[in-house]
């Protein structure tokens, strides 16, 4: 459910906006430095990008531990959602087209090619600032570390690989030449400023006795 919950609230919207973005073709500024250009291309790096549908089902799967963990569970989700119509915000009011796809080259006739027909049918180059790959995927970290904090060697190991996989993601985006390293700055940012003064916030708040009831009250009325 709230996967579901979360292609209707955010998925969906994605698309039209990225697509209404497209049509109108308005570009507010140009975030491109000669660093977009000079990054080399890496054809693989496609697979850390696409691993972020991966995250969507462990931030919804592994917050079962317990009722105080699922209540949180539903909050960071609509938080979640909530925060990419913020993103989506941006993309209409200040629109910024990514133009670096002509710097995919060598992939013709080769397996990666399929891939990058993939992202580049699902994206029009309208999604750039602050990027939502690394939004959404900086975000599930920061959940799931919270959720289960580094207390043993176990976690710590899966944690510093949860660490690993996000930043080649991150890395991702700019190598594939989906975004410039505009777009990732400003993701991180807005990830770091919401998670702190909003997010960590409202979770923390739900370990409260009164707080766990009124959400309660809520989901019941």
């Amino acid at each position: 459910m709230i996967i579901g919950f979360f292609v209707v609230g955010a998925a969906i919207p994605y698309l039209i906006i990225n697509r209404i973005a497209d049509y109108f073709g308005r570009r507010a500024f140009n975030p491109e430095i000669p660093f977009d250009v000079d990054l080399p291309f890496m054809a693989w790096m496609v697979i850390p990008y696409l691993s972020l549908y991966l995250y969507y089902p462990a931030a919804a799967w592994l917050g079962n531990k317990n009722d105080v963990m699922w209540r949180q569970n539903i909050v960071f989700h609509q938080m979640m959602i909530t925060s990419n119509w913020m993103c989506f915000a941006v993309f209409l009011i200040f629109p910024v087209e990514i133009d670096l796809r002509h710097l995919v080259v060598g992939i013709e006739g080769s397996g990666w090619e399929a891939w990058y027909v993939l992202v580049h049918g699902v994206d029009k180059p309208w999604n750039s600032w602050p990027s939502l790959h690394v939004v959404q995927s900086t975000q599930i970290v920061m959940i799931l570390r919270y959720w289960y904090p580094s207390t043993t060697r176990k976690v710590w190991v899966l944690q510093t690989l949860l660490v690993i996989c996000c930043a080649l993601l991150v890395i991702s985006t700019l190598t594939i030449k989906q975004h410039y390293l505009w777009d990732a700055i400003t993701g991180l940012t807005f990830t770091a400023v919401t998670w702190k003064f909003w997010m960590k916030p409202c979770l923390d708040r739900l370990k409260e006795a009164g707080a766990q009831k009124e959400f309660d009250t809520l989901m019941n009325a």
